[in-house]
């Protein structure tokens, strides 16, 4: 199916989606090296005591915070599966805090399985990480085998105001007891509803990060408990990503900054990504419409 005129993808000769956001990741991932020095490609969970300058602080405290809601023990083997992995950084992150685990990454970008797998290499962590090249939504694993499950920043790339497609995969994969952790953007009202300035502020933001939407928060929960999600649990933190989102101007201005002291030109794809992160922005002070939450919940 090709992308709605609604959001910005009416040319028939545009890739199909799965084409456009390999095309995405492949000419502008590394540009995310400059919002993060580890990979973290999303963003930033304040608490009280981070430094709001430190961004790469606040980027690793969000993938603690999504560990935290998986509710792992320590010191007991965990098998664990991050869906829509990018490079690896929250994996790296958790095998770091949680030595016992296996963690199997998937994603359908070759370049980010290469990177991940020498950053991997190089922090000793790729006998405890394996990188798998795999859609979300037709996960290679068997029923009942994970421990927990995570998207960080990558649900919004499954199909559907609802992405049912990639929530039945969580409830097959996950064993019963099993938990899951979603870190995303979701929108509290169709966008149909949206005014002509947020409408074209979301649309544009969907279309440069390559995806179709959001998910919507009501549709979305709703879906977790047809699957038989149950002690379902939606926290809106957009406050507290909030300081991280206040780094995007300041990093898409240094990085333009840096590629044209270094005689570069900036690819398309780069481009599109730094339009996104500062429009961002705007949607972020409309929370009647757009939030940033975290749910989490127990597989039945």
């Amino acid at each position: 199916m090709r992308q709605s005129c609604e959001n910005g993808f009416s040319n028939p000769e545009q890739p199909l989606p799965i084409e456009r956001i390999i095309e995405y990741y492949q000419e502008a991932g590394m540009d995310y090296k400059h919002w993060s020095k580890r990979f973290n490609m999303h963003y930033g969970y304040y608490r009280w005591g981070i430094n709001p300058f430190n961004r790469e602080r606040m980027l690793e405290q969000m993938n603690l915070e999504g560990v935290n809601r998986l509710r792992l023990n320590s010191t007991d083997p965990a098998f664990l599966i991050d869906l829509g992995c990018g490079v690896g950084a929250t994996a790296r992150c958790i095998a770091k805090n949680y030595s016992n685990s296996i963690i199997k990454g998937v994603t359908i970008v070759p370049w980010q399985i290469e990177k991940a797998l020498e950053l991997n290499a190089k922090e000793k962590l790729h006998k405890q990480i394996e990188i798998l090249h795999a859609n979300y939504t037709a996960l290679p694993f068997e029923d009942c085998m994970a421990d927990g499950v995570w998207a960080i920043d990558s649900i919004c790339y499954a199909e559907g105001a609802n992405k049912e497609n990639v929530i039945g995969e969580m409830a097959r994969v996950l064993k019963k007891g099993g938990r899951f952790v979603v870190a995303d953007c979701f929108i509290k009202q169709p966008e149909k509803q949206f005014n002509a300035l947020i409408r074209k502020c979301y649309t544009t933001c969907c279309k440069n990060w390559a995806f179709r939407e959001m998910a919507t928060l009501e549709y979305f929960v709703a879906t977790l408990k047809e699957h038989g999600f149950i002690d379902i649990m939606v926290e809106d933190i957009s406050w507290q990503i909030a300081p991280s989102v206040a780094h995007a101007p300041f990093a898409v201005f240094t990085f333009i900054l840096k590629k044209l002291l270094a005689g570069e030109r900036l690819k398309q794809e780069s481009i599109n990504n730094l339009k996104a992160s500062l429009l961002s922005v705007v949607l972020g002070l409309n929370r009647s419409k757009i939030s940033y939450c975290l749910i989490s919940g127990t597989r039945g």
